[in-house]
């Protein structure tokens, strides 16, 4: 198995691990309760946003980074849209805006990861 097709494995489970903690009317219960700790509280979307956005570039192959953020940024929204629907959660502009930092700064990290790299 090569290391780019384990880092594909990698970020499907991340995925689908953040689609389950941001669907989930109460996301303590798949973490039994464990919160982060309150100085990160508030940046969860921004943290996570990150980590998605970095894989994503650093696994992709072929396709243009546009098609990645187009799809990061489609994610972002139909998550948020999804939480509106479901009991205790909400639709917040503010988890929007940390999304999209968050994939900004996670895709430019992963360059910046590439380039260093490259040279």
């Amino acid at each position: 198995m090569t290391w780019l097709r384990l880092l594909h494995y990698i970020t499907a489970c991340y995925a689908i691990f953040l689609t389950m903690l941001l669907w989930l009317p109460n996301p303590k219960v798949l973490l039994h309760g464990w919160q982060p700790p309150d100085k990160t509280s508030g940046y969860d979307h921004l943290i996570t946003f990150i980590v998605l956005g970095f894989l994503v570039e650093l696994g992709r192959r072929k396709k243009n980074i546009i098609f990645w953020i187009f799809l990061l940024i489609l994610y972002a929204f139909f998550t948020e849209i999804i939480q509106e629907l479901l009991p205790i959660r909400s639709f917040e502009w503010i988890d929007i805006f940390q999304d999209l930092c968050g994939i900004t700064i996670g895709l430019g990290f992963a360059l910046l990861c590439r380039k260093i790299t490259k040279t």
